[in-house]
């Protein structure tokens, strides 16, 4: 008797959404960009974990670029 545990407890495991993109829709108070620091006019994408904001998706990519950078460089200044 065998049982492919992997296929049954990958199906359960809870995903999480990387980012949020919210089309038509302003946040709360004044809002600004988390990384260009622009005012946010409408619409905008939020990362669920960290709950930041920022104006556009080449803002939240550029914002995932630089924390790759930041954490190999530390990893050097480690080792």
């Amino acid at each position: 008797m065998s049982i492919h545990l992997t296929s049954a407890s990958a199906a359960r495991l809870p995903v999480c959404p990387r980012f949020v993109l919210v089309n038509d829709r302003f946040p709360g108070a004044d809002a600004y960009c988390t990384l260009c620091c622009e005012k946010i006019q409408q619409g905008y994408v939020r990362e669920p974990q960290t709950r930041l904001l920022y104006c556009d998706t080449q803002c939240f990519a550029g914002h995932e670029k630089m924390a790759m950078l930041t954490a190999k460089r530390r990893a050097r200044q480690v080792s």
